[in-house]
């Protein structure tokens, strides 16, 4: 072992002496590509643009790329390699079980994130869902592909995806985005940026009619203005009542799904408000035990617009990992949440507390927690976040 690690550590050597700028360029170059795959697997541009076999290429070959530059050009010690390593393959047999290989993929880009600059993270995450959506609104406007139109049962409005697999989704990414600009700009916002803040929440909720998301959106623009008042408020919080909170909101959500009975008012208001997201997490527990290392779920949703007679998807996040990926993956998620939140408390960087609160908040309701083209946040693990602000 000890001749193997010594053997690593003369390639790295030379790699870094002779390539200084390699482990940036390696991984900024895999986190577009893997992006870009992930971006593109939400919209209907798949089988117009690119086939599903290139979207696991596309999948893949960063991985790889990122592989390398873990194994050859970070310092990682033996020992930390090595847990990598079967945490992957651990990932990889969930991934197996389940049919989703998203948490196994997302790994290698948090433990590759290390030593690679936030803000470089940051305007690639953005650079490329923004070429996506105006890619897919492209396509779809030119009649190229569909645009998938939805409407409520409740409601008159018609809800638009532009390009998107469904509505939701745009309304999704363009959230994650403008949390993902908020943390480059630090929660520093001139007025034009306020106004654009707000324009940009109307215009998404216009086109898609997505109720959730327009509350997440005002909840994020409240936190920018009120920046110093949430900063001060943070200050007050240390890492165990912040990762207790988020904790007990995860289970929280998981319960609601588990107890839900159209029979208790309150459960149905609930659910009605969640557009039926209770009832079919409850029909997830009733049909399907919760796994140890994962297991796969049949779903059939809306996405793509097609008739489906029988609708069944899990929506939140948190249910879809305990019941999917198993108890194992669910422990090392709530894990995860908390060492960001040590990370975050430690360098004072309350913006990206927030941040992570806000995407945990989301995940209760959406699916996208482990998808990269959505949620960056995880990334800031291994980063460098390190600024001028920031006090060791």
């Amino acid at each position: 072992m000890e001749n193997i690690g010594n053997y690593r550590e003369k390639i790295q050597q030379k790699l870094i002496t002779k390539f200084p700028g390699l482990s940036n360029w390696i991984y900024l170059t895999a986190l577009a590509i893997y992006t870009l795959a992930m971006s593109l697997k939400g919209t209907m541009l798949v089988n117009f643009l690119i086939t599903e076999r290139g979207l696991f290429y596309l999948s893949a070959f960063p991985a790889a790329l990122v592989l390398f530059k873990v194994t050859f050009l970070d310092d990682y010690d033996l020992k930390e390699y090595i847990i990598f390593i079967l945490l992957e393959i651990i990932l990889f047999a969930v991934g197996t079980s389940a049919n989703e290989f998203q948490i196994f993929y997302l790994m290698f880009f948090i433990v590759g994130a290390k030593n690679i600059n936030i803000d470089r993270i940051l305007k690639v995450f953005l650079g490329i869902n923004l070429f996506v959506i105006a890619l897919a609104f492209f396509f779809s406007t030119v009649g190229s592909v569909k645009n998938v139109i939805i409407t409520r049962g409740d409601s008159p409005a018609v809800r638009y995806a532009l390009g998107a697999v469904y509505p939701t989704d745009l309304a999704s990414r363009v959230f994650f985005m403008m949390i993902a600009y908020a943390a480059l700009k630090r929660f520093k916002f001139s007025v034009a940026e306020y106004v654009s803040y707000i324009a940009l929440t109307l215009l998404t909720y216009i086109v898609t009619d997505t109720r959730i998301d327009l509350i997440l959106m005002c909840v994020l623009i409240i936190s920018i203005i009120c920046y110093g008042w949430f900063d001060t408020a943070l200050k007050h919080l240390n890492v165990y009542v912040l990762s207790l909170l988020s904790t007990a909101y995860a289970f929280c959500i998981i319960l609601l799904g588990y107890l839900y009975t159209s029979r208790i008012g309150l459960l149905e208001k609930i659910n009605s408000f969640l557009s039926g997201r209770l009832f079919f997490e409850k029909l997830a527990f009733e049909n399907y035990n919760v796994p140890l290392l994962g297991q796969f779920i049949y779903q059939n949703g809306f996405g793509g617009g097609f008739k489906v007679y029988d609708y069944f998807y899990i929506d939140s996040s948190f249910v879809r990992t305990l019941m999917m990926h198993g108890m194992i993956v669910f422990a090392l998620m709530l894990l995860l949440i908390c060492l960001l939140f040590a990370k975050f408390k430690r360098l004072k960087l309350n913006y990206w507390i927030i941040c992570l609160l806000l995407v945990v908040l989301t995940s209760g309701i959406d699916q996208h927690l482990w998808d990269i083209s959505y949620n960056f946040v995880f990334l800031a693990l291994m980063a460098n976040l390190n600024r001028i602000d920031i006090v060791d």
